[in-house]
């Protein structure tokens, strides 16, 4: 596995990650997240701002998945998770909180964004997404 210090840039929120979880009847979601933050070596955190059908998912299902990138190389990581605990205060949960607040309000959308909580993952697998072939008049 990748320890997850060696990809730290990926958890700056310079580019969104994509979560996928599955309902336990088998029904997928993907959707993109604002933050993810690096707790320790072995746990990750996603803000739960708009995560109706991921949050139903991960009390059925406690798997996910999490494509991050780093954006210094556009390197691509696939974590695989398992949902440990939410939490809705504490430090690391106001910390998200202010970095959330900031990119509302750069973006214009203050009063849109609201963290309802931290969802704490424990980080079971970390591996580099291979690049697909580039050919030439292939973009």
């Amino acid at each position: 596995m990748i320890p997850l210090r060696q990809i730290a840039g990926c958890f700056d929120g310079m580019i969104p990650p994509v979560v996928a979880t599955c309902s336990a009847d088998g029904v997928p979601n993907v959707v993109q997240l604002s933050q993810i933050h690096l707790i320790d070596d072995h746990h990750v955190a996603l803000s739960n701002q708009f995560f109706g059908t991921t949050t139903n998912n991960i009390a059925e299902n406690p798997a996910a998945s999490v494509v991050v990138i780093e954006p210094a190389t556009f390197e691509s990581y696939q974590l695989l998770l398992e949902h440990v605990r939410s939490e809705t205060d504490g430090a690391a949960f106001e910390r998200m909180n202010r970095q959330i607040e900031a990119i509302a309000s750069l973006t214009g959308m203050s009063g849109v964004f609201r963290l309802r909580a931290l969802e704490v993952f424990r980080v079971s697998e970390c591996t580099v997404v291979p690049a697909g072939p580039h050919e030439p008049g292939h973009g």
